[in-house]
C-alpha cells in the first residue's frame, strides 16, 4: 500500500483515572490520601564510593556513613481499616473502522475496508476478549495485585453487573471457574459490541475491592518531576481532588490504558510475556524493542502490507474461525485502536529498509 502525508487515528479506549479509597461506617466513600515523609538517605550508590572508570574514590571511613535528608510522599491503609477500593471507568469507541484523518483516498478506502472484512470474519472478537481479561483479572491494579483477595465488579452501561470473586484464583492461561468464565464471555459481546459499532456509546465502571492487611503500603501513579524544589517531595504520587477539597491518591489514565492493552504476546512463537500494544514491541522491563524494523515484525511492515491483507481477507470463506486470522493482522488492528499519528516520514524510512 501507498504511504501518504496525513494518516491519524482516534483512540478506541477511553479510560479514567482511577481512584483509590475505603469505606466507613459513615461514609461509603473516604479518599486514601498520601503522607509527607522526611527520611534520611542512605548513600548507597555506585557513585558514591566508585569513580567511572570504576576504581574506588579516595574516601574516609565515615564519608559513606553519613545520610543525605530526603522529602517523598508515601501511601498507607488507614490503622482498621480491612478493605480498600480502587475504581475507574472505560469507554469504548468504534474509532478503528476507519483513520480520522487521511489526505489519500485509496490508502482511506483500502483501510476501511479491511476493517470492515476484519470484522466480518470476527477479528475484533479475540481483541476485545484479550482486553476485557486484563480488566476482570485486576492487571490495572498493577503492584497492589498482590494483597489478599481482590474481587473485580465491572458495572456496564447496559445495566448489567460482572463479578470475579477472587483474581488469584485465576491467571491469563488458566482454566477459569465457570462463575468468572461466563462474566468473560458476557463483558466480552458487550465490549466488542461497541469496538465494531460507531453509533453505540458504551461505558463501563469498574471497581476492586482489596482485602488489605494493617497499614498496607499502597501504590499509586507517581508523578514525573523534572525539576526538584526546596521543600517539596522528591516523590509525588498522582492525585484526584474531590469535591470537599481532599485528594485521594490515583492512578493516572494512561498507566490504566497501559494494562488493559498489554495484550501482545504475538512478538515471538515462544512469548511468555504480554507487552504493552506498540508500534515496535517496546519492553520497559528490559529496555529493549521485540518489533525491530530488520525482522519486518514491527507495526509499520505489516501496516504497508494492508492492501495484501485486504485481497487475502476476501479470499477466506465467511465461516473461517478466528484461529484462521493471522497475528500480524490482529496485531496491526491492535495498534490501531491504540490509535495515533502514523507520519509519512517515519514511514518511509520503513519502506526504504524494506525496499533496500
Amino acid at each position: 500500500m501507498e504511504l501518504c502525508e496525513i494518516l491519524k487515528y482516534d483512540r478506541s479506549l477511553y479510560p479514567g483515572k482511577a481512584v483509590f479509597y475505603y469505606k466507613t461506617p459513615d461514609c461509603d466513600f473516604v479518599p486514601l490520601q498520601a503522607s509527607v515523609a522526611r527520611i534520611r538517605g542512605q548513600k548507597v550508590g555506585i557513585t558514591e564510593g566508585y569513580n567511572a572508570d570504576s576504581t574506588p574514590k579516595n574516601l574516609a571511613p565515615q564519608d559513606l556513613a553519613y545520610a543525605n535528608p530526603v522529602i517523598v510522599e508515601e501511601c498507607y491503609v488507614p490503622p482498621n481499616i480491612s478493605e480498600l477500593y480502587c475504581r475507574f471507568s472505560l469507554r469504548v469507541k468504534a474509532n478503528s473502522l476507519a483513520p480520522s484523518g487521511c489526505s489519500n483516498v485509496d490508502v482511506f478506502n483500502t483501510l476501511s475496508a479491511l476493517a470492515t472484512k476484519f470484522k466480518e470474519l470476527g477479528g475484533y472478537q479475540e481483541l476485545a476478549k484479550r482486553y476485557c481479561k486484563n480488566i476482570l483479572l485486576g492487571t490495572w491494579l498493577w503492584r497492589n495485585q498482590y494483597a489478599g483477595a481482590t474481587s473485580v465488579t465491572v458495572v456496564t452501561s447496559n445495566g448489567n453487573s460482572y463479578v470475579v470473586d477472587d483474581i488469584r484464583e485465576i491467571t491469563w492461561g488458566s482454566r477459569w471457574p465457570n462463575e468468572a468464565s461466563e462474566a468473560l464471555n458476557a463483558l466480552t459481546d458487550e465490549f466488542l459490541f461497541a469496538l465494531t459499532n460507531p453509533c453505540v456509546f458504551w461505558h463501563a465502571d469498574i471497581t476492586a475491592k482489596l482485602d488489605v492487611a494493617f497499614c498496607q503500603e499502597v501504590f499509586p501513579s507517581q508523578v514525573l518531576i523534572t525539576e526538584r524544589q526546596d521543600g517539596l517531595p522528591t516523590k509525588q504520587f498522582a492525585k484526584v481532588k474531590c469535591i470537599d477539597g481532599t485528594e485521594a491518591v490515583s492512578f493516572n489514565s494512561v498507566k490504566i490504558g497501559a494494562a488493559i492493552q498489554s495484550i501482545d504476546d504475538w512478538w515471538h512463537s515462544e512469548s511468555d510475556k504480554r507487552l504493552r500494544v506498540h508500534e515496535y514491541g517496546a519492553d520497559g522491563q528490559i529496555g529493549i524493542a521485540h518489533r525491530q524494523p530488520e525482522s519486518e515484525s514491527d507495526f509499520y511492515s505489516y501496516f504497508m502490507r494492508a492492501d495484501h491483507y485486504l485481497t487475502r481477507l476476501e479470499q477466506i470463506n465467511r465461516k473461517s474461525t478466528v484461529a484462521e486470522m493471522s497475528e500480524s493482522l490482529t496485531y496491526l488492528f491492535a495498534v490501531l485502536i491504540k490509535g495515533g499519528m502514523f507520519q509519512q516520514k517515519q514511514a518511509r524510512r520503513v519502506k526504504k529498509k524494506q525496499e533496500a
